[in-house]
């Protein structure tokens, strides 16, 4: 009977223990990433692949697997060298400010996600008296995290398509691809 009763008070400690681990665990993250940006359709007829920088925030609930996150975007393609026939390009630009919904998959060392949502997008041509432009556009892609020591980090791809009028040059595309950390 005395072995019953410490089984039951060891374990009812070690719940009460786990649960307020569990409770204090951090719904947010903040983070910061970068990596290349590709060209896609007719994008990339005339620029190259280029880079990416993004600053993320991710909220969620400890126990669910969905959440939501904040991304701002900087995309940068180089012009391509076309000599037949010749033409005039420009670099490129893309900022923007993104809602996506994240799902998780389980996992213990590395989770794997999928990520979808819409923003804002900014895009500019890099030639004197340009304007920007502001656009409504999508993205999904997928990811995962992984622990380096005692940061998250994480490897993503996401297709971006940004809509335009066609007399603006129709829609764009491109495709990041993000290495970044999670603090």
């Amino acid at each position: 009977m005395k072995r019953v009763l410490f089984i039951i008070r060891v374990s009812a400690l070690a719940s009460l223990m786990l649960s307020s681990q569990a409770s204090g665990q951090k719904t947010y993250a903040v983070g910061i990433g970068g990596g290349a940006a590709i060209p896609v359709g007719k994008l990339s007829t005339s620029q190259t692949t280029g880079f990416n920088g993004i600053a993320v925030v991710a909220l969620g609930v400890a126990d669910l697997p969905i959440g939501v996150r904040f991304d701002g975007i900087y995309n940068s393609f180089s012009r391509k060298e076309i000599t037949s026939p010749p033409t005039n390009t420009y670099a490129f630009r893309v900022a923007g400010l993104l809602g996506n919904l994240i799902y998780a998959f389980p996992g213990s060392t590395a989770k794997s996600y999928i990520l979808a949502g819409g923003g804002w997008y900014n895009t500019k041509f890099d030639v004197a008296g340009t304007k920007a432009e502001n656009h409504w556009g999508l993205n999904a892609g997928l990811g995962i995290t992984f622990a380096v020591g005692p940061v998250a980090s994480f490897l993503e791809s996401r297709y971006h398509f940004i809509s335009r009028e066609p007399a603006k040059g129709g829609v764009l595309h491109f495709v990041p691809i993000t290495l970044g950390v999670m603090f």
